[in-house]
């Protein structure tokens, strides 16, 4: 009979053991399907936004070269005008961006041309641009909204700048995405 029970309690400790595995696989593969917490997405949205390698500025400078392409012409009027088709480059910042930040995010950004600075960067300074200390500040005054700033470096780690502003964050699906940024950075003087 003692040994019948010591098989019982063995017998329910490993179940017990196995119901926890799961329960914590089960919480993780939510989390992971949630889009992980609203400040990471944020600071991945962030980093992707502030972030620049070479080739990304050449991919970009792809881009709007394929879009000035697949510009037409059109007769108004009597005049001849040029309406550029902005897909290709809209495409590409989809592309980049659409896991971190939601379309009108993005058109936003390309709009107030925020994407580009951190490409001008990259380019003028002809290295890649890494965001360090990013710190994020909740905002009292609106939900999933943050105040955040950060050091901009290059790739060998000097100081290529600093960048300040907000991030508005909004569940789009299951997921926390960005949607609206604004931005500014200081280049460091000479």
């Amino acid at each position: 009979m003692a040994m019948k029970k010591e098989i019982n309690v063995k017998l329910f400790c490993y179940t017990l053991l196995i119901v926890l595995i799961l329960l914590i696989a089960g919480m993780t593969i939510r989390y992971k399907q949630g889009g992980g917490s609203l400040e990471l997405q944020a600071k991945t949205a962030l980093n992707q936004l502030l972030s620049c390698t070479q080739q990304q500025a050449e991919d970009f400078d792809a881009a709007i070269v394929q879009s000035v392409q697949s510009a037409t012409e059109v007769v108004t009027d009597g005049e001849i005008g040029l309406i550029q088709s902005d897909e290709k480059l809209r495409e590409y910042l989809v592309r980049q961006f659409a896991d971190s930040m939601t379309y009108a995010c993005i058109d936003d950004l390309a709009m107030s041309r925020t994407f580009y600075r951190s490409i001008a960067l990259s380019k003028g300074l002809t290295a890649d641009i890494k965001v360090s200390e990013l710190e994020l500040i909740k905002r009292s005054d609106q939900q999933e909204c943050y105040n955040f700033s950060a050091k901009l470096l290059t790739s060998a780690g000097d100081e290529a700048g600093t960048a300040w502003g907000t991030i508005s964050m909004e569940k789009d699906g299951t997921k926390w995405k960005a949607s609206k940024i604004t931005l500014t950075v200081d280049e460091p003087r000479a």
